[in-house]
């Protein structure tokens, strides 16, 4: 079976994965078609695996590990482009259809302006100056970085992650 012929069937409502999706992200149902997307994708970049993993016969598996892997895994891509970050650091799940209050968006201007500053005056080397404006500023997924540098994106998640938690002890 070919990608686009996968890519269908797992979107398919009322089919095997549509409620492996449906098990899986349960209650946020509302963040399926995002999820979809972000594995649609995913599977697009590695359409020859797929196809191989499919004729192979253990693609229901995959499928189940790669969804509990895009909800679950901090360094996701629907981790990434789903979630945000509140309360410097907290995330919290954000239905991307919410309405957003003028109130809301100037408390966040407020804790991106905070962040920035404190993130000025944090110790940093290059390599880790450089891994966090290509995760935030960039807005890369790890595995983007690790694709484009030929890094684990491990290495690249714990200098993000050691940044972070400066930035946290300055603010509190």
């Amino acid at each position: 079976m070919d990608i686009n012929r996968i890519i269908e069937e797992i979107c398919k409502t009322g089919s095997v994965y549509d409620e492996i999706i449906n098990n899986i992200i349960s209650p946020r149902i509302d963040l399926k078609p995002q999820l979809i997307s972000e594995i649609a994708l995913n599977f697009l970049e590695n359409s020859k695996k797929i196809e191989k993993v499919w004729q192979e016969k253990y693609f229901k598996y995959y499928f189940i590990a790669t969804v509990r892997n895009q909800v679950h895994s901090n360094t996701s891509s629907f981790h990434k482009n789903v979630r945000i970050y509140n309360d410097y650091g907290n995330l919290d799940n954000i239905d991307l259809e919410d309405d957003v209050t003028i109130e809301d968006k100037i408390e966040f201007e407020n804790k991106l302006a905070k962040i920035n500053k404190t993130y000025k005056e944090v110790k940093k080397n290059y390599f880790q100056e450089r891994m966090w404006e290509e995760y935030f500023i960039n807005d890369k997924t790890y595995r983007q970085i690790e694709k484009e540098y030929g890094i684990d994106h491990c290495l690249v998640w714990n200098n993000v992650n050691t940044i972070k938690k400066k930035i946290k002890r300055i603010i509190k």
